[in-house]
């Protein structure tokens, strides 16, 4: 089976074990969108399920291939940056996870293996501490970490699904869906390969599509490439470098340094700083007036307790709360019910939600591919070498 590995993992919290299932043709119906599968997945397996999963296009050469999806129905949540391929790479197409667990821990994926690891210390700990710990246990700082937070563990609706240290993609409250099961986080580490029907031509293909694109789009500004707010001067002194996601030639991710001279270059064990990508919450941050130094502390805070930081910035708002960084690091030390708290979805900054959910379902970025003018036939045609045959649509 030509980029994909052809293994469902399940594991069953409540019973503390691990089973597979193949990724059968009957179950994939000549369908490649990995969201409608998630959706049978969930069916077969219960409603109340959890399921991680991967587009066919996930880590192949194609531009921006970088997506996974978490869903559940709650709603869907990309997985962008390199977390993505990691759990592509890890031996499984599609993770579905189900119950709750007795005590507290994180789920460990590698290898095309599976264990549920009890943490206590979790219950004390912030997101950011959370991926600190798993990677120095692991003993391996590549490990992609989707963790809750103190919000999570409350079940707050406001929570957030965290990916390493950043929020910016969960705005459905997933961080709650973790912390209902006794999951602190979800860890994985990418180490195994895909098989590709035609490497060579992939590859090559890959790389004239990618040359017209950068020639086309021409040199990335970072966050302010796909959003105006990000051109302000405020904003724009503090950048220290834009981040790109796996496979991605056009970065879009702008990190800025608030702590130090964003000029310096030298490798920290703790970088001072944060990673932008969250539009709606910038966009919140700077209606409600705040710089972009006091937003990027803010949304620093917001993603270490967990909580979605529009919904904390309105929750603030509504109180009757100034809002400025102490009371943000106030609120976000303090989980409660916010509400009206934002019941929304990443998708809704996409004015074509068909071509969104096209794009991660096919295992491709959606922002990129807006950018860049999605065209199914034209993203299949240049699949195909890989998968060995035509692809449908996603």
């Amino acid at each position: 089976m030509y980029l994909r590995n052809g293994k469902i993992g399940i594991f069953d919290l409540s019973a503390g074990e691990p089973s597979e299932q193949e990724f059968s043709e009957e179950l994939a119906k000549d369908d490649v969108s990995s969201i409608r599968v998630a959706e049978r997945l969930a069916a077969e397996h219960g409603e109340d399920s959890l399921v991680l999963g991967t587009g066919l296009l996930t880590a192949s050469f194609v531009p921006a291939a970088c997506a996974g999806i978490l869903w559940s129905r709650r709603g869907l949540v990309p997985i962008l940056g390199h977390a993505g391929f990691e759990l592509k790479m890890t031996g499984f197409d599609f993770i579905v996870v189900k119950g709750r667990a007795e005590r507290p821990g994180y789920l460990w994926i590698r290898d095309g293996m599976m264990e549920f690891v009890e943490s206590p210390w979790t219950s004390a700990s912030d997101s950011w501490k959370r991926t600190d710990k798993i990677r120095s246990d692991q003993g391996d700082g590549k490990i992609q970490v989707l963790s809750t937070g103190p919000w999570g563990d409350a079940g707050k609706q406001a929570a957030q699904l965290v990916v390493d240290y950043w929020g910016g993609e969960d705005k459905v409250g997933m961080g709650s869906e973790l912390g209902k099961r006794n999951l602190a986080a979800i860890a994985f580490r990418g180490m195994g390969e895909i098989e590709l029907a035609e490497p060579e031509k992939h590859f090559e293909d890959s790389l004239l599509l990618i040359r017209d694109h950068v020639f086309r789009l021409g040199k990335s500004e970072g966050l302010s490439s796909f959003w105006k707010g990000a051109d302000r001067d405020d904003f724009r002194k503090l950048l220290h470098r834009t981040v790109a996601c796996y496979g991605c030639p056009y970065p879009c991710r702008s990190y800025l340094k608030v702590f130090e001279d964003p000029r310096e270059m030298r490798m920290v064990e703790k970088e001072p700083g944060y990673l932008h990508y969250d539009v709606p919450a910038l966009e919140k941050c700077f209606a409600y007036g705040l710089s972009a130094s006091d937003a990027t502390i803010s949304l620093m805070k917001c993603a270490r307790a967990g909580v979605e930081p529009a919904s904390l910035l309105d929750g603030l708002l509504a109180s009757g709360s100034k809002v400025g960084i102490k009371e943000v690091e106030a609120a976000a030390a303090k989980p409660s019910d916010i509400k009206n708290a934002r019941a929304m979805n990443f998708e809704s900054s996409f004015s074509d939600i068909e071509q969104y959910r096209s794009t991660l379902g096919l295992g491709v970025c959606p922002r990129y591919w807006s950018k860049i003018g999605f065209n199914f036939e034209l993203l299949a045609s240049y699949g195909q070498s890989a998968y060995g045959s035509p692809i449908g649509p996603a």
